[in-house]
């Protein structure tokens, strides 16, 4: 180490140590102390991780995952359903658009294997997030300040893709920069997995609660009006190359190119995702027919879990097979039950009547403190069960608890005397608490199911498999609200939409237990802590039916 450099380390911990004297004395003081010392000891903690990743990229990860993934993402999807009622689109079409719109979630393994294999001018993650950027900020921009009557429904959600693409392209991309540096350094690893987190978590917090009175106020066009603004941040730190991406030679690119190929499996997987996601999304856009749309996602359903169930190892495949049904069987009604909630006295007389601030503000809030509380109480109690005690108990929590829906839909609650606030807050709040045990140990196992080498493309498959059974379930509960004859669009005098709608959340609730029988088979019983893939812990095909039935695999390892 030069002079110079000893210098500086010297400087920096003396700086160190003279604030943090000073937040103790702080900290010290009657009444206030405490309070006052929170941000300077927060300074200091996020001083702390700069001195160990380096101030870019906690600013690259400040503007890709608290603005971008957390406050921008948070602040133009609660109005996305008022514009949709603005519309006047039913309430099964509704599902169907929004499943098309979140199908950038499901195309990561595609959006990973083009900036592997497709780098521009050398580059694999820059340049990609900068085009994906642009087109969100198109899309953003337009839905805000083009009138209605010149946006057509189909540009609406073709501009609602664009900006899940933008969000999803920049948080997979950053995502395997800070999982790169954490796997460099990986002392302050859990300090920076909670500095992003905690910030996504407190900027959509922040979203929330200026969302509702925005919608409220000055319509669900308005936020979209102001979005650009804070999206167009992530330009900044990509501009002064706080990436730290170096320009990849030709030969470098060749040997990366060399790399996939001998993993052509993940190949065709990353393809049949885009296949998927590009029917879904044609089918959404080209057509309203209930039946066509059930067809599409039937298909999707069978082709992605058959081929990933083949091509994969058998421990992968299964819990691999078991996300995907699971996320299908949700079957969502939510299209039908917005306009069940906020349909005014003159559309619904006998409804909850809820308000644009309380479906978004404080249902949301809500929520947002009871999956912190969630992860709490995972974390203080749940962490050393089993994968498969945890996920079968939650799965049948949430189960049961999704049941109380069949007595809000059919006013039951009503007639018990439970006003519909409490309801919906109580059931929001157990519901979300459960659910938050069941996505922090299927985040764990889908970790832990990545081979050494493969991190990055298997969790990117892994992750958008699990993404697509959400815009499935969505076709799917467009199909049963309209067979079920549930198409509310906000008319006036439209309670006889309602009818069934109890029905069409009791098939909802029911339909997820099939996933709960499949859990003993498909999940592993180890702690998850433990190892999940015991041996060959390089490869995601190994023993997987494509080699073994195949190939042949076995017959020629016996033969030798």
């Amino acid at each position: 180490m030069s002079e110079r450099d000893t210098l500086i380390a010297g400087k920096k911990e003396y700086s160190s140590a003279y604030v943090g004297a000073l937040h103790d004395q702080i900290s010290s003081l009657p009444l206030l102390g405490p309070a006052l010392a929170a941000p300077l000891g927060l300074a200091l903690w996020v001083a702390d991780l700069a001195d160990t990743y380096g101030a870019p990229l906690l600013i690259l990860l400040f503007s890709s995952q608290h603005v971008l993934k957390g406050f921008v993402r948070g602040f133009t999807s609660n109005p996305e359903s008022f514009l949709y009622k603005a519309y006047g689109v039913a309430g099964p079409a509704m599902q169907v658009y929004q499943g098309v719109a979140m199908l950038p979630w499901s195309i990561k393994p595609i959006l990973g294997l083009c900036s592997d294999l497709l780098p521009i001018n050398g580059y694999h993650k820059g340049p990609y997030i900068v085009i994906a950027a642009a087109l969100g900020m198109g899309g953003i921009t337009a839905i805000g300040y083009v009138p209605q009557e010149a946006l057509p429904v189909y540009l609406l959600v073709l501009a609602l893709f664009c900006k899940n693409l933008m969000v999803s392209c920049a948080d997979l991309l950053t995502e395997a920069k800070y999982a790169e540096q954490m796997s460099a350094k990986p002392e302050k690893g859990p300090d920076l997995m909670t500095f992003v987190w905690g910030g996504m978590e407190g900027a959509a917090v922040i979203a929330l609660l200026l969302v509702g009175p925005m919608i409220t106020t000055a319509g669900p066009k308005s936020p979209y009006m102001i979005a650009a603004i804070p999206a167009a941040f992530i330009f900044w730190p990509l501009a002064k190359g706080y990436l730290g991406e170096e320009q990849k030679t030709q030969e470098e690119i060749q040997k990366t190119r060399e790399m996939h190929m001998q993993n052509g499996e993940a190949f065709v997987l990353c393809l049949l995702m885009l296949a998927a996601t590009l029917t879904m999304s044609i089918a959404g856009m080209c057509t309203k027919n209930a039946n066509i749309h059930f067809a599409v996602a039937l298909g999707v359903f069978v082709v992605i879990l058959t081929s990933f169930s083949v091509l994969l190892r058998p421990s992968i495949a299964k819990v691999n097979a078991l996300a995907l049904i699971q996320g299908s069987l949700r079957v969502s009604i939510g299209g039908a039950a917005f306009y069940f909630y906020t349909d005014t006295p003159e559309m619904y007389p006998e409804g909850p009547h809820f308000s644009a601030f309380f479906y978004t503000t404080v249902m949301g809030l809500v929520g947002a403190a009871c999956s912190i509380f969630g992860f709490y109480t995972y974390r203080t109690y749940l962490r050393d069960w089993t994968f498969q005690r945890l996920l079968l108990i939650a799965n049948i929590a949430v189960a049961v608890l999704n049941l109380a829906d069949v007595l809000l839909y059919s006013r039951w609650n009503v007639r018990l005397g439970i006003p519909d606030t409490v309801f919906v807050l109580g059931s929001e709040a157990s519901t979300t608490v459960i659910s938050t045990w069941m996505s922090v140990p299927n985040v764990v196992l889908m970790s832990q199911l990545c081979p050494r080498g493969l991190e990055a493309t298997m969790y990117a498959l892994l992750a958008g498999c699990h993404n697509l059974g959400s815009p499935i379930g969505q076709y799917f509960g467009a199909f049963m609200l309209t067979q079920l004859g549930i198409q509310p669009t906000g008319a006036v005098g439209e309670s006889h939409q309602f009818e069934n709608l109890w029905k069409a959340s009791l098939i909802s609730s029911a339909l997820p237990c099939v996933a709960i029988l499949l859990i003993p088979w498909l999940i592993p019983d180890v702690k998850q802590n433990e190892k999940v893939l015991q041996d060959d812990e390089t490869s995601a095909t190994a023993g997987s039916l494509w080699k073994k039935y195949i190939m042949g695999e076995d017959k020629k390892a016996t033969a030798v």
